[in-house]
């Protein structure tokens, strides 16, 4: 039983040391992250490598030209009420982005971990993450593979928490996972656009 108890405050003492997972410091809530995706992934990568695209050369919705859908999934327990996302530039903080969520605004998948949808447009001329939208009730788009060139960056997520005892703790995806910006994509297995 000793052995068991060590075993498992190693393992949180792991989990806390990479940043993934947190707890409030009064007990009242934690919570972990559990993945970012992106609607579109690295062709022929597995696993599935998520990236973002600042422009996408043959999208088959041209209102996608310019946009990447991105989804931070996160796991909480205890009475957690709301969550600061911020999307982080791992070079440098010029695109760096905070949104606030209200847990209970936000849907689950169907694991049931919470999903936080951000839209991206680059059309703007801001890139990723500067460039959000937030879409909190937004389907989740289903992954596409794309080829891609001209890596601009990655960003991952800091979080946040609140709980309803006005504690808070942060927990990162640093560590976890980090999203490859690329400046232009291309859709694979779809067909050029026709040009005049």
């Amino acid at each position: 039983m000793k052995k068991l108890i060590l075993a498992a405050a190693g393992l949180t003492g792991i989990l806390a040391s990479c940043g993934s997972y947190g707890s409030a410091p009064d007990g009242s809530g934690n919570a972990r992250v559990v993945d970012i995706t992106t609607e579109y992934t690295l062709q022929g990568s597995s696993p599935a490598q998520y990236v973002g695209c600042d422009a996408v050369s043959n999208p088959t919705d041209p209102s996608r030209a310019t946009s990447t859908q991105v989804v931070v999934k996160f796991a909480t327990g205890g009475s957690v009420t709301q969550v600061d996302v911020t999307l982080k530039g791992t070079t440098n903080s010029d695109y760096d982005e905070t949104q606030t969520f209200t847990v209970g605004d936000l849907s689950k998948d169907s694991s049931g971990n919470y999903q936080a949808v951000f839209d991206f447009k680059s059309a703007t001329n801001d890139f990723l993450p500067a460039s959000i939208i937030v879409e909190p009730n937004d389907p989740v788009r289903t992954p596409r593979a794309v080829t891609a060139s001209n890596l601009a960056g990655s960003f991952y997520a800091d979080l946040k928490v609140y709980t309803s005892t006005g504690s808070s703790f942060m927990i990162s995806s640093v560590n976890l996972s980090k999203v490859n910006v690329y400046r232009n994509c291309t859709l694979a297995g779809t067909a050029q656009p026709l040009t005049k």
